[in-house]
């Protein structure tokens, strides 16, 4: 998968936080984030991501949606279909 640097920036905050978080980044997640490698030509982040560590990244942007911006959790969800929805 590929990430802009918003939402790259976005996740690293959310798996820094990981021990301050009811939910915490789904196991192995902080490790793809150290690894992951930007690809220049295209400007993104890119990483390998199990579909359980997707929807960790969803919940993560979900989380991030709730400082103020949207953009990356919508993003996230049209190009990849992965969204957290609370309460389902």
């Amino acid at each position: 998968m590929e990430l802009l640097p918003s939402q790259m920036a976005a996740l690293r905050v959310f798996v820094a936080l990981a021990g301050q978080l009811r939910t915490p980044p789904a196991p192995g997640l902080a490790e793809q984030v150290r690894v992951a490698v930007f690809n220049r030509g295209a400007g993104r982040w890119q990483l390998c991501l199990t579909r359980p560590q997707m929807e960790s990244v969803a919940y993560g942007f979900w989380l991030h949606r709730l400082t103020g911006s949207a953009s990356e959790a919508n993003r996230f969800s049209r190009e990849y279909a992965v969204a957290h929805h609370p309460g389902l």
